[in-house]
């Protein structure tokens, strides 16, 4: 692919899409990139914003990031407020610095409530001819059909594990295990395998889990309090909690059933000492309660309760059913 898309790591398809309208001059002035958390939707969303407006870095004056932040506005949450798109409608009618476009990146966008985008309706049905907006989200249903009617939107899909782990190996020289396993817990987003590089609180995380999960094995039921203990003092990380910890309980599951292609293989060794005091029906309802309590944490508010009685499932799970009137 050509310059303009050199940071971006796959996503042809996506790449073609945003070439031919440079290449056309056909640039929307809407579009929704939409697809999970570290998938690329930022980056793709930069680049295309730096080749149009010819710029040679992010800092263009023609180039804006939108957020509370940027307005002005004081917010305890992410969420975009009436505020700030109130703010991006005044700046959008101030033309380009260069003379040319005029991009505004919006970051979760899908978080404005219906009041904020109908306000920002009003600039989707009649656009400054130099002016284009990007409204980066993870979900669609979130959006009026009003504004999902007027805006281009471009689907970002996780890049094939092998493709991830083959750039974190060229990219930063880290070991193909370990790239493997990078990609994999990340779900093949190159943003959030970057973060598992750059940050040790993932790692932390994960070491806390494989740690928590050996230690259950013990014939001494204070082991599952401090294992849920250390679960409810994560709460902000509870995504990677649950993606990591299902990434694990089914690395274990495969090795009970004698399959070869586990995705943390530099676990693979503690993996092999948990499975040894699990059944396979116990491993695979391992899994299960994973999967179950991840669920519940997204419509729970007590955070807590559901990290211990995921500990308690677990622990029954390794020890057998007729554990739970010991604890």
């Amino acid at each position: 692919m050509s310059a303009p898309f050199e940071a971006l790591v796959g996503h042809e398809n996506v790449k073609n899409i945003l070439e031919s309208a440079l290449g056309t001059g056909r640039i929307g002035h809407a579009y929704i990139f939409c697809g999970p958390r570290g998938v690329g939707r930022h980056t793709a969303a930069k680049c295309f914003a730096r080749a149009a407006v010819g710029a040679a870095k992010d800092s263009d004056p023609d180039i804006i990031t939108v957020s509370n932040d940027w307005s002005g506005a004081v917010s305890k949450t992410d969420t975009i407020l009436a505020e700030t798109v109130n703010e991006m409608r005044k700046d959008i009618y101030i033309k380009p610095y260069g003379g040319g476009r005029k991009f505004y990146i919006v970051p979760k966008g899908d978080t404005m409530n219906a009041a904020s985008q109908n306000k920002l309706l009003k600039v989707f049905e009649e656009p400054p001819d130099y002016c284009t907006i990007i409204l980066i989200a993870e979900n669609l249903n979130r959006f009026l059909p009003t504004i999902l009617s007027r805006a281009t939107v471009i689907r970002f899909m996780p890049l094939p594990i092998g493709t991830a782990a083959e750039y974190l190996t060229t990219r930063f020289g880290i070991s193909a295990d370990e790239a493997e396993a990078k990609a994999a817990i990340s779900g093949g987003r190159i943003g959030a395998a970057l973060e598992l590089i750059d940050d040790p609180e993932p790692e932390r995380l994960r070491r806390g889990l494989m740690d928590g999960l050996l230690s259950m094995t013990e014939n001494n039921n204070k082991n599952m309090i401090l294992f849920s203990n250390f679960l409810k003092t994560e709460k902000n990380g509870a995504d990677f909690i649950f993606s990591t910890l299902k990434s694990l309980l089914d690395d274990l599951v495969r090795i009970k059933l004698g399959l070869k292609n586990t995705v943390n293989k530099d676990m693979e060794k503690e993996l092999a000492k948990l499975s040894k005091s699990v059944t396979e029906r116990g491993a695979a309802r391992m899994l299960d309660a994973a999967v179950k309590y991840e669920r519940i944490n997204k419509t729970s508010t007590n955070f807590r309760m559901t990290m211990f009685c995921m500990a308690c499932e677990l622990w029954e799970d390794i020890h057998g059913r007729n554990y739970r009137s010991k604890i």
